[in-house]
């Protein structure tokens, strides 16, 4: 059970690794509650997201919570399964349908989105209804640059951190070893994500001493959104920690995803971040 949550939240087990949180809408509230897919960094648990389960319950939003596994990273044809079966939560009726969706990904967790933009772009008919809900994209310490990079985020976001470097050298050997099941796939995942088929107003949370990410080959994902139309607002520092931006800096990231959410239109009036 994750800890410090209102009493009043219902927590539905749709998997080991998916949760929906909810919480009940004001009485005789004519719109349902919108909803937040979060997708954390490799290897939060429930515990490690209870600060933004904490703030999208407070903003109004229920949440539905996606943990990705090493697995999803290592064999992409696995993680675009997993992509799908998200794809298909959100389409299927009940709970999760037609509600206004935003998505905040963190880290490694942006691949998923983009495994989840690539699906999307290969058949809009089929995902269409999706698509036409995403209101809002949140990216918090994207993993940007090479695949080696991409190893380097692996390793570093394992829980026993001693076989970091083990699984940092073993998935740069694999990705080399098989390049038509790996390179192949990150590549068309990555042009996905730099030309996605849907275009909301995005936030980018960084910081320029972020090893895991390229600030320069950000930057050239940013302008291209940007060029593409898509609104972008981003809060940066020059000093912070991977996928930790709110536990270091909790009043300037609450407040700028308060401002974000109310761009949206999407915020309880009467939130408290």
């Amino acid at each position: 059970m994750v800890p410090l949550l209102p009493a009043d939240v219902t927590v539905t087990r749709l998997s080991r690794s998916i949760h929906l949180y909810c919480r009940p809408g004001p009485a005789g509230s004519p719109r349902p509650r919108p909803l937040l897919l979060l997708l954390p960094w490799l290897g939060a648990g429930p515990a490690a997201q209870s600060k933004y389960l904490q703030l999208y319950l407070a903003c109004g939003f229920d949440v539905l919570a996606v943990e990705s596994a090493l697995s999803h990273f290592l064999c992409p044809r696995l993680g675009l399964r997993w992509a799908a079966h998200v794809l298909a939560l959100l389409r299927e009726p009940g709970a999760l349908a037609s509600r206004p969706l935003v998505v905040h990904a963190l880290s490694l967790g942006g691949y998923t989105f983009a495994q989840m933009l690539l699906l999307m772009g290969q058949d809009l008919g089929r995902h269409g209804s999706v698509a036409q809900r995403l209101r809002g994209h949140i990216f918090d310490s994207l993993v940007v640059g090479s695949l080696d990079r991409m190893a380097l985020g692996v390793s570093q976001l394992m829980k026993l951190q001693a076989l970091g470097p083990v699984v940092r050298a073993t998935a740069t050997f694999y990705f080399h070893l098989c390049p038509s099941c790996t390179i192949r796939h990150y590549e068309a995942a990555v042009g996905a994500f730099r030309q996605p088929p849907v275009r909301p107003p995005t936030l980018v949370f960084y910081s320029l001493d972020d090893p895991l990410c390229d600030n320069a080959r950000l930057q050239e994902l940013l302008a291209t959104w940007q060029q593409l139309g898509i609104p972008v607002w981003v809060q940066a520092w020059e000093t912070s920690r991977h996928a930790a931006h709110l536990r270091q800096h909790p009043l300037e990231y609450s407040s700028t995803l308060a401002t974000f959410l109310g761009r949206l239109g999407l915020a309880a009036p009467s939130a408290r971040l």
